[in-house]
């Protein structure tokens, strides 16, 4: 008897993954995204992107940890008394319950399409879990172990934080939403009125707003902060300095009015902070992770109210790069790519996301730099695709740091929603930014088509938006890193497979020619047409036919970003229709497209 319960006992821990591992010896990547400090049980959970693990390691013991392994990619965890969220996506998404003390796995709860944070109310009932893809916030009952509902926000939210009363859910909407061709585009933070469960209004931050990466409410409650891309799209992309291209920011709101306050920049006037990610609130410090530059800021959360408040030009702030000098100091870490951070007894803990290590930063010592280093891996060189990724995403190869491939393709790769004026083509012609997505199998490239390959255009970005000359070993790299992207699975899928809805409108998209253009596996015939979208600006009448695969994410749509929506193309802009559609047939279509 005791041997079978014995046997039993270590199927379960083989299938649900947990498994007591010592230090750095596994040979993949980890790739830590989100961690939490528990001081009840004195742990540091991690988790790992890319090994599709979970960790626990004893504060006072890192040669040690336990480990689960999830099917989904984690991209957040949560601590409820003596569980663990974990918030996991891929073509769905499930949010992980863990008892925290085994790591064995208790249930899973069907999200959305996405799932990447989670924020829980004080009395640890409910779960809200933001939905990247299906747009959208779960709401779980974690008494029932059920979804309760969904509230739609605007466009990928990726971060949720409870106010203090927990009446008010924020949700950081990742990119735009709207046309691109005016001169005001931004993203915006979705508030949620939790006792009714709807959306009570949105925040539109400083114009240029996009990408917002990290979000924290203050420790007394009075303020959240959003880091972000500040896209600055209404100049030519002829310089870097003084963040004429894109600059990284701090935007904040007053999480009792519900108001915005001001966007502040966390550059310096001749060093960016680029790839603002992670932020972490103490009661005295707010600490943003820069991954681009691998370092991070730690500012005087009480002299930053203070200058705030003594500030009548706010608007002005999305511009000035003096804001913080006096009350920011700047930390290097000893690894690339730091994007979450948390704070725990004045020691602070930079995940770097390339280097698979964590920085431990005692903030009390004079001299403030690393003491102690967790290493997750014992990988010792990166193969090319990760060699490639790292490049893509590292701000210290361009000019003053301003900026890396990143900052206008963020999301892995794809794109910001924002138009751009490239001088490839002539100046004053503002364009959509395109996603990367299968840009090295569809050549040419830019909309335009103006670039024979990707692979002109990847060195091209590094010369001409990065200003720097990049050994061509590294820009070999980046190509591998790009060809090596993946679709991301539509969320009008069902199952992997079309919708009802969707097979109408493959028949209709066969039926009205669509196919004589967007064919293959990219749905493109990779040639240039004039389909009479030229506008005034415009100094060429043909576009190069773009990749229908993964669209559903990519708007705006047309060259200029003129149309908001994939049903715009057909209703307003009539494009490549020989015959007039119903209501209903134009919902089917787009609905096939949006699939794809």
């Amino acid at each position: 008897m005791m041997l079978k319960q014995i046997t039993k006992t270590v199927l379960l821990l083989l299938i649900l993954g947990t498994v007591l591992k010592t230090n750095a010896q596994d040979s993949q990547y980890f790739s830590p995204t989100d961690m939490e400090i528990d001081s009840a049980s004195n742990t540091l959970f991690i988790l790992g992107k890319t090994a599709h693990e979970l960790r626990a390691y004893p504060l006072n013991e890192f040669t040690r940890y336990k480990s689960i392994s999830t099917e989904l990619t984690p991209k957040a965890i949560q601590i409820v008394g003596n569980t663990i969220l974990l918030a996991t996506s891929h073509s769905n998404g499930k949010l992980l319950l863990i008892d925290k003390k085994s790591l064995l796995l208790e249930k899973e709860i069907e999200v959305g399409h996405g799932a990447t944070d989670i924020a829980v109310n004080s009395n640890n009932s409910m779960a809200y879990v933001a939905n990247q893809f299906s747009n959208d916030i779960s709401v779980v009952n974690l008494k029932t172990g059920k979804e309760t509902t969904r509230i739609p926000v605007i466009r990928q939210p990726t971060q949720v934080v409870l106010s203090e009363n927990g009446k008010y859910l924020f949700a950081t909407n990742f990119l735009t939403a709207g046309r691109a061709d005016v001169d005001t585009v931004t993203s915006e933070v979705s508030i949620i009125n939790t006792e009714t469960e709807e959306l009570i209004k949105n925040i539109p931050l400083a114009n240029g707003s996009n990408a917002l990466r990290g979000m924290s409410l203050s420790a007394d409650g009075n303020y959240v902060f959003i880091s972000h891309n500040l896209g600055r799209f209404l100049v030519p992309t002829t310089q870097l300095e003084q963040g004429w291209m894109n600059t990284s920011a701090l935007s904040v709101i007053d999480a009792k009015k519900l108001e915005f306050v001001a966007t502040v920049l966390l550059d310096d006037p001749e060093y960016g902070a680029a790839g603002s990610w992670g932020i972490d609130c103490s009661a005295d410090q707010i600490l943003v992770a820069h991954s681009g530059t691998h370092d991070f800021s730690v500012i005087d959360y009480h002299q930053f109210v203070e200058k705030l408040n003594a500030t009548q030009n706010t608007a002005a702030l999305s511009y000035d790069l003096r804001f913080l000098s006096g009350i920011r100091t700047r930390i290097k870490t000893t690894g690339n790519g730091p994007r979450c951070i948390k704070v725990y007894k004045n020691h602070v803990y930079a995940a770097n996301y390339f280097s698979d290590l964590i920085d431990i930063i005692n903030l009390n010592q004079p001299l403030i730099e690393t003491d102690q280093q967790l290493v997750l891996t014992n990988t010792l060189t990166p193969d090319e695709v990760r060699l490639g990724e790292m490049y893509f995403n590292d701000a210290t190869y361009c000019f003053q740091a301003w900026q890396s491939c990143n900052g206008c393709h963020p999301g892995e790769a794809r794109t910001d929603g924002l138009n751009w004026d490239l001088l490839n083509d002539g100046m004053g012609n503002p364009k959509n930014c395109k996603s990367m997505l299968g840009s090295h199998q569809t050549a040419p490239v830019m909309i335009t088509g103006i670039r024979p390959d990707a692979e002109t255009a990847v060195r091209a970005g590094f010369t001409h938006i990065q200003f720097t000359l990049i050994e061509e070993e590294k820009a070999l790299a980046v190509d591998a890193y790009l060809k090596s992207l993946q679709p991301v699975p539509s969320p009008s899928l069902v199952k992997q497979k079309l919708n009802p809805k969707a097979q109408k409108g493959q028949k209709l998209f066969q039926k009205l020619g669509c196919i004589s253009c967007h064919y293959g596996p990219w749905y493109t015939d990779q040639k240039t047409h004039q389909i009479g979208t030229q506008g005034e600006y415009d100094h060429q009448n043909r576009w190069d036919t773009p990749t229908l695969v993964e669209v559903w994410r990519t708007g705006p749509y047309l060259h200029d970003g003129r149309s908001a929506t994939l049903k715009e193309v057909f209703t307003t802009e009539k494009h490549g229709l020989r015959e007039e559609l119903s209501e209903k047939e134009t919902e089917q279509l787009v609905e096939y497209i949006l699939s794809l």
